[in-house]
């Protein structure tokens, strides 16, 4: 009786369809999601008619099929286009009262950081959704009926698992009686087949080899952060065009990504190594969103930015050709930084809370012999004679605040002292006087 019910179900179903596809005819449709349990193909519904599709089940449930490949809080970040609705869903979610209760249990974890970050109620929905999205499940029905939870979970998923490349989206089915719904389900938006995304699975496992055989075997974790973060700036050009870009492929295949893609990359390869690394969204210049890391280094929390590491950025020179000299081949300005820096030119927008980065002591500066508390005539013999044993083409010095910064500028620049510690009596430099930072060309 009961697959008799099912068939006279999908019959009445497919009747609704065509009648609709029959009533729209001669207008141009847009492509959507193929609704494969309804028993009918149909390709060529336009979004606005899938959107508002309704039709009872054998149990009397009234179903709502809501279909897209890009809802309204999935994490699509680009460069050039601020997501701005996914960021106040999740600020409605989040809380930093919730950091005080987590931040014992984060403190050993590797990965799963959004996930640590969130009440029972909403991990046991991110377990669901993760079981789904990981073994390419569609219309499984999920223990909650608010549509913010579902939103948020899935979001905190994705932030969580870069390995999962191949999913852009999901469709849900609300069921509900007398208008108040009594369950959802819901369906991956898949980019590929699971066959296709084992397959390409090798290309992170390549890349992830490759990348480490270049770090010593008794590297630390902060120099393995820097060797990465370095590895991934050689290895990937900026291009918003890139495909692939929110995800890691555009990195690991294509070498050529966005901020996400960049990020991704990052924590993929980091948390493989046994560092605790996870994203941070956010905005920059104002409105444009961007996405960026937080690593973890010997118990304390840091920003790491890859893509400002490998983006250009405006140098302001003391000198009339100041155009004719390129950039460093990296900029190490967002390696391992703070809060208080990194909210110098970036945006937090807390999808989960997020750590409070106040250490600087595996700061890239620091950590180099770069960074100066004063002018320090031992130091800087120390900084340039180890620049000239690398044979870098670049060195440059970081100052602690505006003082040393100016008191860096005389001593150096003014009254010529740079020439102590040049090996050739020429100087090419840029003064960054927004970073405190001097750029000596060697």
């Amino acid at each position: 009786m009961r697959n008799s019910a099912e068939n006279n179900s999908k019959n009445k179903i497919t009747y609704i369809i065509i009648t609709i596809v029959i009533a729209v005819c001669g207008l141009c449709l847009s492509g959507c999601e193929l609704l494969e349990d309804i028993g009918y193909a149909v390709q060529d519904i336009s979004e606005e008619i899938v959107g508002h599709l309704r039709y009872r089940d054998e149990d009397d449930y009234e179903i709502d099929v809501v279909s897209g490949e890009t809802p309204e809080f999935i994490i699509t970040i680009t460069d050039d286009e601020a997501e701005q609705s996914s960021f106040e869903n999740a600020a409605r979610l989040s809380g930093n009262s919730l950091t005080s209760i987590r931040v014992n249990e984060i403190s050993n974890i590797i990965d799963g950081y959004a996930y640590a970050m969130l009440m029972d109620e909403e991990r046991a929905i991110y377990d669901q959704i993760y079981d789904l999205l990981a073994n390419f499940k569609t219309d499984v029905v999920l223990s909650t009926t608010d549509t913010d939870i579902l939103d948020h979970a899935f979001t905190c998923v994705l932030i969580d698992h870069p390995e999962i490349f191949y999913v852009k989206g999901y469709s849900v089915k609300t069921y509900s009686k007398e208008s108040v719904i009594e369950k959802i389900s819901m369906t991956g938006t898949y980019t590929m087949t699971q066959s296709q995304a084992i397959e390409l699975s090798k290309e992170l496992d390549g890349y992830y080899a490759a990348c480490l055989s270049g770090i010593p075997a008794d590297a630390d974790e902060y120099e393995r952060v820097r060797d990465v973060y370095q590895y991934i700036i050689r290895h990937t050009e900026y291009d918003l065009k890139a495909p692939n870009n929110q995800n890691v492929l555009s990195v690991f295949m294509n070498h050529r990504s966005v901020c996400q893609g960049y990020a991704k990359a990052m924590q993929y390869i980091l948390n493989r190594m046994g560092i605790f690394c996870t994203l941070v969204e956010g905005t920059v210049k104002g409105t444009e969103a961007h996405v960026w890391d937080m690593v973890r280094i010997n118990g304390e929390y840091y920003h790491v930015d890859p893509t400002w590491g490998d983006a250009s950025y405006r140098l302001v020179s003391d000198e009339d050709d100041r155009e004719s000299l390129p950039p460093p081949e990296i900029n190490y300005d967002y390696l391992c930084i703070t809060t208080q820096e990194i909210l110098k030119t970036h945006s937090i927008k807390e999808v989960v809370p997020v750590m409070e980065c106040t250490s600087m002591e595996n700061n890239y500066y620091v950590r180099e012999g770069l960074y100066f508390t004063y002018v320090d005539d031992e130091g800087l013999h120390r900084a340039f004679d180890t620049a000239y044993e690398n044979s870098q083409l670049t060195i440059t010095i970081k100052c602690s605040d505006d003082k040393v910064y100016g008191d860096m500028v005389e001593y150096l620049l003014t009254n010529q002292k740079i020439f102590n510690y040049l090996a050739n009596t020429s100087v090419s430099y840029v003064t960054v006087e927004e970073q405190e930072e001097i750029i000596f060309y060697l």
